[in-house]
Order: structure tokens, then sequence, then C-alpha cells
């Protein structure tokens, strides 16, 4: 599949890696409690929370899939999801059509955040949930990547990388969204082998799926964190 945006040029160099091998304990919990069975990942990636869903709730929920990248979206579609393609970053579902609308290490690519998060909102049904993770740059945090509009951050893409939950929680806010908890967790990536780390900083292809036999082989970033938070719309 030919790239077809800057998006699919990115998802060529960087294949994912993934990070959730299994569903986040907010996430669960609200996939517990919420009445419903239908949930969206905005920003799906190739597929790997929907997969952790999926591996452990089995056919218990109706899962969607939403990606402005092609190739992402196709990927995610080879691991036998439901994914819907398109560069404008609309997602093509009806408002209040969803129970529980996901997003992780999205927000921070984003150049409207504000505006994505209401697009989350949107899709959410009265009552339905909104589970948002990104990054929080504690001070004096630094990683070797860079760019104009973040500075040194973890991800050349990163627009932002917000340094409290605050900033999270007034983008909540101004969606109409009621905070109902937060998690605060280091960050920590498979540790993956030693040549595709060379073939990452050598911006080549790498091997891309879930990593097989690492799961407690995992590796945290100094002074980062990873903040979660799970939000409801009102009835």
């Amino acid at each position: 599949m030919a790239p077809s945006n800057e998006w699919d040029d990115y998802a060529t160099i960087y294949p994912q890696i993934d990070n959730e091998l299994e569903v986040p304990v907010l996430l669960r919990t609200a996939l517990s409690l919420v009445p419903g069975r239908r949930l969206v990942d905005v920003g799906c990636g190739e597929g790997g929370l929907l997969d952790a869903v999926r591996d452990e709730l089995g056919d218990a929920w109706d899962l969607t899939g939403f990606e402005i990248s092609a190739q992402r979206g196709h990927r995610a579609r080879e691991r036998g999801h439901n994914v819907f393609v398109s560069e404008d970053g609309v997602v093509p579902l009806p408002d209040c059509s969803m129970d529980v609308v996901t997003s992780t290490h999205v927000v921070e690519h984003v150049p409207d955040d504000a505006g994505y998060v209401r697009e989350m909102a949107r899709l959410t049904r009265p009552g339905g949930v909104v589970y948002i993770e990104t990054p929080l740059k504690l001070k004096g945090a630094w990683y070797f990547r860079h760019n104009h509009e973040g500075g040194w951050v973890l991800d050349p893409t990163h627009l932002r990388e917000y340094r409290s939950s605050d900033e999270v929680h007034r983008l909540l806010d101004r969606a109409g969204l009621k905070l109902l908890a937060e998690d605060v967790t280091r960050i920590s990536y498979p540790l993956v082998a030693a040549e595709d780390v060379l073939l990452r900083l050598l911006k080549r292809p790498q091997r891309t799926g879930r990593p097989n036999g690492l799961r407690a082989a995992r590796i945290n970033i100094p002074r980062y964190r990873q903040l979660a938070v799970l939000a409801q719309k009102p009835a």
C-alpha cells in the first residue's frame, strides 16, 4: 500500500510498537460498569488497544477503530478490526452513537487538541464515557527527539507534551465532559531487540505487530509519566 499522506510516511518509517499489552485499569473499570457495548478507539493506530480489549472481553463489545493514516488503518484491519480511515480527522459516525470513546497517545499529536476532545465528546452518548491517555512531561524531562513545536519530545510528531493533569482537565471541561477518575503511572515501552532500536534511530522500517515473549521486558522513560483520564458525558 503506497503512502497517501504525511501520517502514512511516518507510519512507514516508524511501524508501531504496541504499548497496550492489556486493557488499562481505568478503562477496564469503565467497560465493566458502563451500560452498552459500543466502543470506538479514535486514532487506533495498528489496533493495539482494540487487540487488548478483544483478547480480554471476546465478543462482549462491538469494537470500531478510526485512523487518519491509511497504512495504520490497513494494518489494524489485517488484525481483524473494523476501522474507518479519513484524513480530515472527522470520525464518520453519528452523534451520540458510542458508549465508550477511547484515545491513547493521540491528543498530543493533533493541531487542535480542544477540537479533538470535542469530537470525542460528540461521538459519546449521554451517560457514556471518554478515556484518554497522554504523556506528562515532568520538570527536567528530556528525550533525544526534537521538533519546532514541542521542543525535546518523546516522539518527533508530538506538537505538545502536557506538563500537568490540569491542562488535560481543562480540555475535558471545554468539551462538556465531567472528570470521573485519573491515573498517573510510569511510561514504559516493550524492550525490543537491539536491531529494532538501531533501525528506529536510523529511520529504517521496523518489524510490526505485538512483541512476542516481551510482556515482562519493559523500559521506563525517566522524568515522564503517563496520564490516563476517565470522563463522562452528562446524561
